[in-house]
């Protein structure tokens, strides 16, 4: 587990879905929906987050908007 997990006294699983709903929520501000975005399973002892479900149209313009803000 994380310092973070510790912390928080979450499982894994927990942490995972918790850093899955922070994501949606950023992404959502940002104009963007991923479908299958969930908390997984751990893997290992550690927590997961599941991406998947992503059409190529909006990865594409994922890809370019996250481009545009780092170079």
């Amino acid at each position: 587990m994380t310092t973070e997990q510790t912390e928080q006294h979450e499982s894994p699983l927990a942490f995972g879905r918790r850093a899955a709903d922070a994501l949606a929520e950023a992404l959502e501000a940002a104009g963007f929906c991923l479908p299958s975005l969930s908390g997984g399973f751990p893997l290992m002892g550690s927590a997961q987050v599941e991406l998947g479900g992503l059409s190529a149209v909006d990865a594409l313009r994922l890809a370019r908007w996250i481009k545009e803000r780092t170079q």
